[in-house]
């Protein structure tokens, strides 16, 4: 006698459960906070706003004073942190800063 049961249907994934099931376990596998990832969270921003890296949307848009503005705030990152980074941390900072200051002057000539 042939069986007419049909296997049961899987059970339908709401998409958005999924993504939040994913979003939910790359933030319990965030990196350990660093003073380097924060410099770079802040030179990400610099060279949005000078126009070096496209935007969300792939266009590049030039924001001077924005670029003025995250520069500035790295700048008094190296001041406050003087004496307390280790010589990589101070290096790293010191040759950003710089080429950040340096873009930054060669965006406003133009």
């Amino acid at each position: 006698m042939p069986d007419d049961t049909q296997p049961a249907p899987e059970p339908e994934v709401d998409p958005a459960t999924n993504l939040a099931d994913e979003r939910a376990q790359a933030l319990e596998n965030l990196p350990v906070p660093q003073f380097g990832t924060l410099i770079q969270l802040l030179t990400s921003q610099s060279l949005l706003a000078l126009g070096v890296l496209p935007g969300p949307d792939g266009k590049a848009q030039r924001e001077l004073p924005l670029a003025k503005h995250f520069i500035d705030l790295i700048g008094i990152l190296e001041a406050k942190t003087k004496g307390n980074l280790t010589p990589e941390e101070e290096k790293h900072l010191s040759a950003t800063l710089h080429d950040l200051r340096m873009m930054y002057v060669e965006q406003s000539k133009g």
